[in-house]
């Protein structure tokens, strides 16, 4: 293994113990934007933490690098939907 993929690797771990803050601490360098697992675990985590616009961002950037991927796809998909929500008795009692 090496570094990056170590890194990776402790922020997996560190999100799948609900350690969201400190995953995303890990996954905190510029050079690992260009790492395609990194980019979609970034996206991964802020979609944990309903941050809609950073996780669309991340997925959108996944997208990119790998256009037919269904599961970054579906992501953006659910959140657009979030975003996208009227409901018009909320507005009008």
């Amino acid at each position: 293994m090496n570094d990056l993929e170590i890194i990776i690797h402790n922020a997996e771990v560190a999100v799948g113990q609900n350690r969201l803050e400190e995953a995303l601490s890990f996954l905190d360098k510029p050079l690992l934007d260009s790492y395609a697992d990194a980019v979609f675990l970034k996206g991964e985590i802020y979609f944990k933490l309903q941050k809609w616009g950073e996780a669309l961002n991340y997925f959108s950037l996944f997208l990119e690098l790998f256009p037919t991927d269904v599961k970054a796809d579906s992501y953006c998909i659910m959140i657009n939907d979030i975003l996208g929500f009227y409901h018009k008795d909320l507005f009008n009692p």
